[in-house]
């Protein structure tokens, strides 16, 4: 009998039951000292390198090496969950976030359960948008002190300038070091999903990725570093001779530029004008903001004037920073993005079909626009809907966040994630005028240009979905949750005994 058993399990089962023993004793031994703050750490610095290490992992240990890390923050969440309760005696910490992710997590249930698919797919798609809450809430488990806090932030800035550094280095060497950099096979898990593969529909030495295989993703965390760390300028001492703040701001910008991420660029300038604008009112940013659109509109216009059909441009592999730039306006790549399957079709046609057809409910998670129905194949609700698979019939994604939500989740989903970002918006808000000290004011300052960032990068591409970008975001919006609950005094309003 028992070699019956062992004639099917894998043939490495017996070293992945050792390493599954030894990283439950590593977990709790970590969670018995109270330095979870190590494992942060080591996941801070693995999901930036997460692309290239994959890039030279054995193919029959891909899956192993993408998903372990992701299993171990599951476990370190759960361990932790389970002291904080027994601890005290509450299921969650009390925080304004606890009521919009249960009734996104009740929406997505009813949805499952009217459209009635597989559970499999289900548990896919909610791991997928919401996989990283999970660092959010070890955060406040936890319950970090300002110092180890702090240091956090440190290692997280240090993390977008070395990538930003890497990229302009990336750049040097004229697309030199692309071929080692970028990872584009693809890896078939369990016989029913594609993990990995990524076209490089770009010349080398155009867009820099750094060590996170697309540029699109080196963009959105260089993106994400200069919202957070603007708000310095206000804090610093001797702002005018701090050599390494313009450093960093110097090498992030011209990291960012090099991407040729449009959607990295228009969010970035969001969230700062957001934070620097609106919520300083900083008469210097607002009339940076002023020459740049005047330089804008010059360029835009002069470009017109000298380049021949300037709004016949379209995607091409060998595109100058130029016409990268005005492919953003053209009329012919907006037709071809149309009539290709492109974004622009999914913008369209997903209220003029998914959400009439599924207004409040949607289709169900996993089942239209996102990761999940691309690796898993799943046609079901395209044809159903009559519609292409995704981009270009071929991806199964929409290149568009905030339109996958709408048509997984429905309207009520989609209300439910514009409410996590108003909240985290508001959150940093009362912090940056109410924290006790600079740290919280410039974290508060730094969510006021975030939350607003990420929001319009979303709906330029699969950007909720980036593995670095948005475990970095969680993190951080954990950070600035436990701030503002110990500088706020905060106590919860609705359904006061359940938290």
């Amino acid at each position: 009998m028992m070699s019956l058993i062992l004639a099917y399990l894998p043939a490495n089962f017996f070293s992945m039951f050792l390493a599954g023993l030894i990283l439950i004793l590593a977990v709790v031994l970590l969670l018995r000292a109270e330095k979870m703050e190590y494992l942060l750490v080591i996941l801070l610095l693995w999901f930036p390198f997460e692309s290239v290490v994959l890039r030279f992992t054995p193919i029959n240990y891909y899956s192993l090496v993408k998903y372990f890390p992701e299993v171990v923050l599951y476990l370190a969440f759960f361990l932790s969950w389970v002291r904080y309760f027994f601890k005290e005696k509450k299921l969650f910490p009390a925080n304004p976030l606890n009521i919009w992710l249960g009734l996104f997590l009740v929406i997505t249930l009813i949805s499952f359960f009217i459209n009635q698919y597989r559970p499999l797919i289900f548990v896919l798609g909610l791991r997928q948008v919401l996989r990283f809450v999970a660092v959010y809430y070890l955060v406040l488990f936890e319950n970090f002190d300002r110092a180890t806090m702090k240091k956090i932030f440190r290692l997280v800035m240090a993390m977008v300038f070395l990538e930003a550094l890497l990229g302009v280095i990336q750049y040097l060497s004229g697309g030199f070091l692309d071929k080692y950099l970028f990872f584009s096979q693809s890896v078939n898990l369990g016989g029913g999903a594609m993990l990995g593969e990524i076209e490089q529909f770009w010349a080398p030495g155009k867009r820099v990725f750094a060590t996170m295989g697309r540029y699109d993703r080196l963009g959105s965390f260089l993106a994400f570093g200069l919202a957070m760390t603007f708000p310095l300028i206000y804090k610093l001492k001797n702002i005018n001779r701090d050599f390494w703040y313009y450093f960093f701001m110097i090498t992030a910008g011209v990291g960012l530029l090099l991407t040729s991420s449009r959607a990295s660029w228009i969010g970035a300038a969001a969230g700062i004008f957001v934070a620097g604008v609106l919520v300083v009112k900083d008469r210097r940013i607002w009339s940076f903001f002023a020459a740049s659109f005047v330089m804008v509109i010059i360029y835009f216009f002069g470009f017109i004037a000298i380049t021949e059909n300037a709004f016949q441009i379209t995607e091409k592999t060998n595109m100058s920073f130029q016409e990268r730039v005005f492919e953003a306006f053209s009329w012919r790549s907006w037709q071809n993005s149309y009539e290709g399957y492109g974004r622009i079709f999914f913008i369209i046609n997903t209220p003029l079909k998914v959400v009439a057809n599924y207004p409040l409910f949607g289709v169900g998670l996993g089942n239209y626009g996102g990761g999940v129905a691309s690796a898993m194949l799943n046609y079901n609700f395209y044809d159903r809907l009559s519609l292409p698979f995704g981009i270009s019939n071929i991806y199964g994604q929409i290149d568009n966040s905030w339109f996958s939500i709408w048509g997984e989740s429905g309207t009520l989903g989609l209300i439910c994630w514009l409410a996590f970002f108003i909240v985290i918006f508001r959150a940093g808000y009362i912090l940056y005028k109410r924290g006790s000290d600079g740290f919280a004011q410039t974290l508060g300052l730094g969510f006021c240009a975030l939350s607003p960032a990420i929001v319009v990068i979303g709906f330029f591409g699969p950007y909720f979905e980036f593995r670095a970008l948005m475990f970095y975001f969680w993190l951080m919006a954990g950070i600035l949750m436990n701030v503002y609950l110990k500088d706020t005094n905060y106590t919860p309003k609705i359904w006061k005994k359940l938290f």
